[in-house]
């Protein structure tokens, strides 16, 4: 079942229209992640990128997300930094023997890219997506999703990187958050025109 679900994402992923974008695929013992971007409005003050993926671990958690960010730069040319502001949404399953836990959340969020000068080809990044209770439905009163990476250029379309992540959610019975995903990874991040 998991090798269908992850053949069926990396196939629709495929077939979506050539234009600029990228494709980040990260994993650790526990966790793949696959996401898809595309430009809107490529070349734009403030430019509308759009995202696409989904999370699957061994815990059989099952977290899918779409949305928008828009991203302009907003450093200096010698230390270019690039920031973004957007929504997403979250939509969560876990299986469980007992009780399965289902929700879906609407979860504004911000990102950061640094490029330092100082170290050629490297790359800072971070983002974070919350979901508060007013707009978490299902078993969950919030979602959160938090990542950081170091990424380095490899060649000028693809960057190699470590990060870590932290995916939760508070459940609506209590007993404190659920982690689905908290730990360091490797990934590479593809672009394309």
């Amino acid at each position: 079942m998991r090798r269908i679900a992850l053949a069926g994402l990396l196939s629709g992923l495929a077939a979506l229209p050539a234009q600029a974008g990228q494709l980040d695929l990260n994993l650790n013992d526990d966790t793949a992640y696959a996401q898809f971007g595309w430009a809107i409005n490529q070349g734009q003050p403030g430019a509308l990128n759009g995202e696409a993926g989904a999370y699957y671990t061994t815990d059989d958690v099952y977290v899918g997300n779409i949305g928008i960010m828009v991203v302009g730069e907003t450093g200096s040319s010698d230390n270019p930094v690039e920031a973004g502001v957007g929504v997403k949404a979250l939509g969560v399953h876990r299986d469980d023997n007992r009780d399965d836990f289902d929700s879906v959340g609407v979860a504004p969020g911000v990102a950061v890219r640094y490029y330092p000068a100082a170290v050629n080809r490297l790359v800072l990044g971070g983002r974070v997506h919350y979901a508060p209770n007013v707009v978490t439905f299902g078993d969950a009163d919030s979602l959160l999703e938090a990542q950081a990476r170091v990424e380095y250029q490899v060649i000028p379309q693809a960057f190699a990187y470590v990060g870590y992540r932290h995916l939760e959610a508070e459940p609506e019975t209590g007993g404190g958050d659920m982690t689905m995903d908290e730990g360091g990874h490797v990934g590479i991040r593809i672009l394309f025109q």
